[in-house]
């Protein structure tokens, strides 16, 4: 994702609040701690849902469905 938008590993880095070696490390299947996959996450514009398992998902235009009926939309329920 980061080469489909033109950047350089030291730019996430910096996005990031880490180094380069952190986005090589990353790059090359080793987990990143927890704070830096949210940022880096949000920073390619996905949003991370939870989703109950054995749910059935459905993502139109940014809503979100389940077979159980939960939580049609972001904060309703």
């Amino acid at each position: 994702m980061r080469r489909s938008r033109g950047m350089t590993q030291a730019q996430l880095a910096e996005h990031l609040g880490a180094d380069r070696t952190t986005v090589v490390a990353m790059e090359a299947g080793r987990p990143p701690g927890q704070e830096r996959f949210f940022r880096a996450i949000g920073w390619m514009g996905y949003d991370l849902v939870a989703v109950p398992r054995g749910s059935r998902v459905t993502v139109v235009e940014s809503e979100v469905s389940t077979d159980r009926g939960h939580g049609d939309r972001e904060g309703q329920q």
